[in-house]
């Protein structure tokens, strides 16, 4: 079996999923290539996937840092407003424009590669249109890679954006938001984590591969067991948002009076650590940490609430506290304390001594953490990616 990956190119989007997919066929003996920008070339390469360079596909820092090319996509150029949460105009502006003019461009590059690699299915993620419509234009089934499930909830809004490609493309428009979905949503959390309204009946679950088993710094793999440990991660994008590296500091101030051990990540960012100076004995501050290594080993994740980060967290059965900022990370966060499985703070008014009270009630109470490690199990009793291989062969051979 051919399979075709695509996703946008950015890192969240295509390394802690689809590149696990990618190995999982591999490994299983089909022949898989991902599709995107050339500015993904290098990642792809570490992690031994063949790349299909799409020549005219923008990467995200040009896409952040060209005003005009911004302008032709009808991105806007402020995502956050003064209290530091998203501008819902400009939440819808990006939505547009992935489903169109960033859909139909990657469509007419994919196209031209699909027809010479000729593949049997094509596999997207969900912020990535021009995989559905090549495949609908090719005939073969396609499949959503579900990193971000309530990208779902943007769809009725997108729906007449998209029907519009899909005619500039010369197919005809289905006036059906869940379209994109009609062979295969292939989600990475049990359904218990969907709520009823998003739940659909092509939906199958699945359990990604643990992926590189990457080994702790020395000084955090010996933290001492005299206290809880609390990893705080804002992710990677957030950091670089404007005026979100500042809420660093009152991070710290508040980790620090907490009787816990804590390491805080910086985004990859090593100079951020000079915004807080030096920080109290047991806050440990550090450019990256291998977090799907860590986390089952921590009492409280601290988190953004990026899928990325809420799956993995799943994973490990690990309580949270949500600080959520920009696109699917509020609904992520408000799902979290549907489900008890943590709290979420309002990040625009955050103030130290909510985060310490936050953080010590989930830490105190221990119905979070067996709420947790309830979804753990229901995650780990779901089938992993071979089994999802295997459904991808049953669609190409109906």
């Amino acid at each position: 079996m051919r399979i075709l990956l695509t996703s946008q190119p950015i890192y969240s989007h295509l390394v802690p999923a689809l590149v696990p997919l990618a190995r999982t066929a591999q490994a299983l003996g089909h022949c898989v290539a991902v599709a995107t920008a050339g500015s993904m070339a290098d990642e792809l390469a570490r992690h031994g996937v063949p790349h299909l360079p799409l020549p005219n596909v923008a990467g995200q820092d040009r896409l952040r840092n060209d005003p005009r090319l911004a302008e032709e996509f009808g991105l806007p150029q402020r995502l956050l407003t003064e209290r530091r949460t998203v501008d819902p105009v400009a939440a819808e502006q990006i939505a547009r424009a992935y489903a169109g003019p960033i859909a139909l461009r990657f469509a007419h590059d994919l196209l031209d590669v699909a027809r010479s690699w000729k593949p049997d299915v094509i596999v997207h993620e969900p912020a990535e249109y021009g995989g559905y419509l090549v495949a609908e234009l090719l005939g073969i089934p396609h499949v959503t890679l579900d990193i971000s499930p309530y990208a779902m909830r943007e769809l009725p809004l997108v729906s007449a954006t998209l029907d519009a490609q899909r005619e500039a493309l010369g197919l005809a428009p289905t006036g059906d938001p869940l379209h994109p979905h009609r062979y295969l949503r292939a989600g990475l959390v049990p359904e218990g984590w969907y709520p009823d309204e998003l739940r659909l009946p092509t939906a199958r679950h699945y359990r990604a591969p643990a992926g590189e088993d990457a080994p702790l710094d020395p000084v955090i793999a010996a933290l001492p067991a005299d206290r809880p440990v609390i990893l705080a991660s804002l992710g990677s994008l957030v950091l670089t948002l404007p005026g979100m590296a500042e809420l660093l500091p009152p991070l710290v101030a508040a980790l620090g009076s907490l009787p816990c051990h804590t390491v805080l990540t910086l985004g990859g960012r090593p100079e951020l650590a000079d915004l807080v100076g030096t920080p109290p004995d047991n806050v440990h501050l550090t450019p990256f940490v291998a977090q799907r290594t860590l986390l089952p080993a921590v009492d409280l994740f601290l988190t953004h609430a990026g899928f990325n980060a809420v799956h993995e967290a799943v994973g490990a059965g690990v309580p949270m506290v949500a600080l959520p900022v920009f696109a699917d990370q509020p609904a992520n966060a408000d799902r979290i304390a549907e489900l008890g499985l943590g709290e979420r703070l309002d990040v625009a008014e955050l103030a130290v001594s909510d985060l310490v009270e936050t953080c010590t009630r989930v830490l105190d109470d221990p119905g979070y953490r067996w709420r947790a490690r309830a979804m753990q199990r229901r995650h780990l009793g779901s089938p992993g990616f071979d089994q999802l291989v295997a459904d991808l062969t049953e669609l190409v051979g109906r």
